[in-house]
């Protein structure tokens, strides 16, 4: 971290130095260290070799061919001393020279599932690089890639919690501060889920150092906000996004996801601390300095969705420390880091009523006066043939903003994946501005009765066991079925379900309820035989989004947005459009967008993160496009920049795994020509 910082104050010099070339000596490498380009999670780089006049002169460096397989490569590289570490979409590591490409070294963990990238630790000539697994945290030696044997038991920390088992996973690298790795993880979103947690980990053992529970215990401050008896079966509340760190203050920041279930919350009244928050912690104690709840006993799966930024906001001429935390609803929220007060005026909205038996909605939900996305639904208008397939579907549908989940369907805008998603936004410091992609589409959130006598493991012996075995085991007809979540999400399992794949048949004909109780008895850790209901419940079987005719968007466009937002007013400075869908390249509309940007002291934003395949680089002055270059699947990642030998480069992960084909596992580095 101490080199990370020189490098850093380095950087800084060079970009303000009268004569800058942006580049430090040619002697001298400019890392990417950091997940994101540091701890506070800025997406800054200050360098300027490329800039808004040569960057229309960018060619491709190298290209790397992680594997042969593609998949979901979300992975966000590191580059230190001119070599770069990445991760293939089946979380093989590597180490590649920066600067050409070539291979150096690589790992295979034997283990699949979605990563977003690395982390660093060095001290005393002993480096290493840190990811996760599924749910285990891998130490490797930095130089050739072996384990190291004296972390954990070979290299490997398994980091399932204690009490009964549930899925976990850590999607998202964590933070490293001194010699310490703090990481939260996923889990499930159904009753079964784990209690949240923030854990820290020693870096040269792997043992636990501290934990704060996401989930109070009884008796511990936010109990109180928990029904009576709640507490003993609560789940959720973890941080699965990851996390952001003021190495100065040594303070962590943890944005939190819902309690579970999801959807349903009788079994959970309250407001249901700290859930749906922005948690300040001691990064040296795991105490708790302060915290902000964002939606109070969510019944929408508003996960806070990203690693909060570190930023600066000038008021009255005065400069204030803030963290600024982005949001599903679309809304953003900006911190003072030492007390945690709001730097922009707050609202309440009144609770609507559910019709839920059980049900108690929080009275007020008290939302950012702030947002940069849509608040309400507005049908599209691209054609008429697209209006009028979408005022048949929604005829009979609940369009009031906080509407509570309901048996029959409730359009939430925006939808699941927001507003804000992991991506995470940029902080740009020469123009105290955010830069952020958004998204403004709505999704349908239907719910339906699990009746009285309804099992998990029933429903899928009547429909999938003569294909998969009765144990998931697998058979000559259908694939085992045991760890399907180290080979894919809930997503895409759901839409595996609905559509069919291959061999597979469509099981759309079944209802939300049989094909919810099918996923929840497929990621079970264990096939387990449980028994009927002995009453009635509610099940949100799929994640799924309101499209028009032509499977596009059934909101008004633009679909996806570019924008930047001025960090004192919260206003927004200007947006775009961002983005195409591959089925209609030309409509400049915009698209759902997943990873995020990178702006550069030279005033340039680098950013792939849409379904056309694109990677682009727009002019932080107005959002215009400067330049772009097709890759061979989606870049839903976020880029590094980086300087070997003075030369700087812009690399991106190009893997695809969502919104359609294809999927890939390719590295491109650019750079400008010698």
């Amino acid at each position: 971290m101490k080199k990370l910082l020189i490098v850093f104050a380095l950087s800084l010099l060079w970009s303000c130095s009268p004569d800058r070339t942006g580049v430090p000596p040619a002697d001298t490498d400019t890392d990417w260290a950091v997940y994101l380009g540091d701890a506070g999670r800025r997406h800054y780089s200050a360098l300027t070799q490329i800039n808004r006049d040569n960057v229309e002169q960018l060619e491709l460096a190298w290209k790397y061919t992680s594997s042969e397989r593609g998949g979901s490569m979300y992975a966000s590289p590191l580059v230190i001393d001119g070599v770069l570490y990445g991760l293939s979409p089946q979380l093989v590591a590597f180490a590649l020279d920066a600067a050409t490409g070539e291979e150096l070294w690589r790992s295979d963990p034997e283990i699949q599932q979605a990563q977003r990238g690395l982390m660093w630790w060095e001290k005393d000539g002993d480096r290493r690089i840190f990811y996760t697994a599924g749910r285990i945290l891998i130490a490797l030696d930095a130089s050739n890639g072996k384990p190291v044997k004296e972390f954990g038991v070979d290299g490997r920390v398994d980091l399932r919690p204690s009490g009964p088992e549930s899925y976990i996973g850590v999607t998202a690298p964590g933070v490293v501060f001194e010699d310490m790795i703090m990481l939260g993880f996923s889990t499930t979103e159904n009753a079964d889920a784990y209690p949240g947690s923030v854990r820290a980990f020693s870096a040269i053992d792997g043992r636990l150092m501290w934990t704060f529970n996401t989930i109070p215990n009884p008796g511990e401050p936010g109990s109180e906000t928990w029904a009576e008896g709640a507490l003993a079966q609560a789940g959720g509340a973890n941080v699965w996004t990851g996390m952001t760190l003021d190495e100065e203050r040594g303070v962590l920041f943890a944005p939190t996801g819902s309690a579970t279930p999801d959807f349903y919350g009788a079994s959970r009244l309250g407001d249901n601390l700290f859930a749906n928050s922005l948690l300040a912690i001691d990064a040296r104690t795991g105490k708790l300095n302060w915290h902000y709840q964002v939606v109070r006993h969510d019944l929408w799966d508003r996960d806070n969705p990203s690693p909060p930024t570190l930023v600066q906001l000038k008021r009255d001429g005065k400069v204030i420390d803030g963290v600024a935390l982005t949001t599903k609803s679309g809304h953003l929220y900006v911190f003072d880091r030492d007390t945690g007060a709001p730097m922009y005026p707050l609202v309440d909205v009144d609770a609507l009523p559910s019709t839920l038996p059980g049900e108690e909605p929080a009275p007020v939900q008290t939302v950012s006066s702030v947002s940069f996305s849509r608040q309400t639904f507005e049908i599209t208008q691209r054609t008429p043939e697209a209006t009028k397939h979408v005022e048949a579907l929604i005829k009979d549908w609940d369009l009031r903003p906080w509407a509570p989940p309901k048996v029959g369907t409730v359009l939430i805008t925006p939808w699941y994946d927001g507003g804000a998603e992991w991506g995470g936004s940029a902080f740009d410091p020469a123009n105290n501005r955010l830069i952020l992609n958004a998204n403004n589409e709505s999704g349908i959130l239907t719910l339906t009765e699990i009746p009285v006598g309804s099992s998990n493991a029933g429903a899928y012996a009547t429909h999938c066991g003569s294909c998969h075995g009765a144990n998931l085991e697998g058979t000559e007809t259908g694939p085992a079925l045991l760890g399907v979540l180290e080979r894919m999400d809930y997503r895409k399992i759901a839409k595996v379900i609905n559509d069919g794949s291959d061999r597979m048949p469509s099981f759309s004909h079944l209802n939300g309820t049989v094909r919810g109780r099918i996923i929840s008895h497929i990621v079970a850790p264990e096939p387990i035989v449980d028994e009927p209901t002995t009453e009635v419940s509610y099940t949100h079987c799929c994640y799924t989004y309101l499209r028009d005719h032509e499977q596009l968007p059934g909101t008004a466009p633009p679909w996806g947005t570019l924008n930047s937002i001025d960090m004192a007013s919260g206003d927004i400075v200007w947006s775009v459009p961002f983005g195409n869908y591959p089925s209609h390249p030309d409509l400049g509309l915009g698209a759902v967008s997943y990873g995020g940007p990178v702006v550069t002291a030279s005033g340039l934003i680098f950013i792939a993160a849409t379904p056309d395949m694109k990677f682009r680089a727009y002019d932080t002055r107005d959002g215009k496009i400067l330049w772009q270059t097709d890759l061979t699947a989606a870049g839903f990642s976020t880029p590094a920049i980086y300087t070997v030998d003075g030369k700087q480069y812009v690399v991106i992960s190009a893997g695809g795994g969502r919104m359609g084909p294809p999927s890939g596992a390719d590295y491109f580095a650019y750079s400008l020509p010698d």
